[in-house]
């Protein structure tokens, strides 16, 4: 691989998972695959600060979900978390890959844990920066159907890119935000419209079913039977019912590493690229 090509812009390309085009971003690098799987309404193409670091230890790759940045609308409702990591599954076995390493966000991050539990030989490690983990013994927590109904309710078409970084950047969450990844959420998370404007590439529909559909998935369970190294992130100001279970999955999780990161939200990676970037890079070189 000639890293230099890859200096610049990530090269594009697509790839048939699960009878969908999944859309991906070769980053460049020499090395196995390092594979990057973004968080819920997002989009690869803004992690950049990431995975740019990332080509330091190995051939990276990110792919964006169904229904999310430019890979293809499913035709049916998303069924759910299932989906999201047979999707990931297939995107690795598409590749021809195995023991990848891998790096996620939020839902991403759960599905890599999902994966490395049922396809172990698939996992060779990964860094789960704010999983999405529930315990399902207890009883259903208000967040879901919250997330469900404000996403609903989101703006999702803007006069301009311009006009929608004005519109978030002084909003939570994304006033935490580095200023050019929020930038590039504004301009890569939306297409133009036949009107001129912008709209969201990822519908809020879309989002809201995930968030629906979260109790149905025993992401913990998963993450805590995944036999791969782990290093698992969590915000110290996060509101994701994940960090409640930091202590059980470091307790629990055959061979992981828990680390809560001071002053950063859910939104770890837009908070602190760098910080993540770095602490992947020594998980990795250890490994």
């Amino acid at each position: 691989m000639d890293t230099a090509k890859h200096d610049g812009e990530p090269r594009g390309g697509d790839v048939i998972v699960n009878g969908l085009r999944l859309h991906y971003l070769d980053w460049g690098g020499d090395g196995p695959p390092i594979l990057f799987l973004h968080a819920t309404g997002f989009l690869g193409r803004i992690y950049a600060p990431i995975l740019r670091e990332l080509r330091r230890a190995g051939h990276v790759f990110s792919y964006d979900q169904r229904g999310h940045g430019e890979s293809e609308l499913p035709r049916r409702p998303i069924d759910g978390w299932h989906t999201t990591a047979d999707d990931l599954e297939g995107f690795i076995d598409a590749m021809g890959w195995k023991a990848v390493r891998g790096i996620g966000h939020s839902a991403g991050a759960t599905a890599f844990g999902a994966v490395g539990s049922r396809r172990p030989e698939l996992i060779a490690g990964v860094v789960m920066a704010e999983p999405v983990i529930l315990d399902l013994t207890t009883p259903p927590a208000r967040r879901p159907t919250e997330l469900r109904e404000r996403t609903l309710k989101r703006k999702r078409t803007f006069d301009s890119v311009e006009a929608m970084f004005e519109n978030f950047r002084s909003k939570p969450p994304c006033d935490t935000w580095r200023t050019e990844i929020l930038r590039d959420y504004c301009e890569f998370g939306t297409y133009e419209t036949h009107h001129g404007n912008r709209s969201l590439r990822c519908s809020p529909e879309i989002e809201a079913r995930v968030y629906e559909t979260s109790r149905d998935f025993d992401g913990l369970g998963l993450m805590l039977a995944c036999p791969a190294p782990m290093l698992v992130l969590f915000g110290e100001k996060s509101d994701s019912p994940g960090i409640l279970l930091a202590e059980r999955v470091g307790r629990e999780a055959a061979r992981a590493r828990v680390e809560v990161i001071p002053e950063t939200s859910h939104f770890m990676p837009m908070e602190q690229p760098e910080l993540v970037a770095r602490k992947a890079l020594e998980f990795f070189a250890a490994g």
